[in-house]
């Protein structure tokens, strides 16, 4: 008896910590997921709709991830971030393959998503990192949204 509540103990300890993990990278996505349509879409009539991924890291201190998008032109993209409840954890920038940057959040309060006209098809890097002086670690999600036409 004793030895099985060592090993309960043990595998929760294990265990444990990735639930609570999982529980807060899915509560992540819930808000990230909210920033593709805001209720200021609804009074506009806009929708975006997602491209079906989520793109998700682990970020620790320094810790970069970067991302492979192809944006189709003559299409509107919304790109949506979040680490955590506050809006401006996550810093976000967009590059060409070239690694010429072409638009970094952080120009923006960190804004959590910002909304792109693309003229013509691009194939880009998005880059996310955590703005350190807020937050050292965590869960980031990405989501990208195209405007659906009328």
């Amino acid at each position: 008896m004793k030895l099985f509540k060592l090993t309960l103990i043990a595998i929760t300890l294990l265990i444990g910590p990735s639930i609570v993990g999982q529980i807060t990278c899915d509560s992540i996505s819930n808000v990230t997921n909210s920033y593709l349509n805001t209720s200021q879409d609804k009074q506009l009539n806009r929708v975006f709709i997602s491209d079906g991924q989520v793109y998700r890291t682990f970020l620790d201190e320094d810790q970069s991830s970067e991302f492979e998008v192809t944006l189709y032109g003559g299409s509107t993209y919304r790109i949506a971030t979040s680490a955590g409840i506050a809006e401006n954890f996550l810093i976000f920038e967009i590059y060409d393959t070239d690694r010429n940057l072409l638009f970094s959040n952080k120009d923006y309060n960190n804004a959590p998503y910002w909304d792109f006209k693309i003229e013509s098809t691009i194939d880009c890097y998005v880059e996310a990192r955590l703005d350190m002086n807020k937050k050292l670690s965590g869960c980031a999600i990405m989501m990208i949204g195209f405007e659906k036409r009328k």
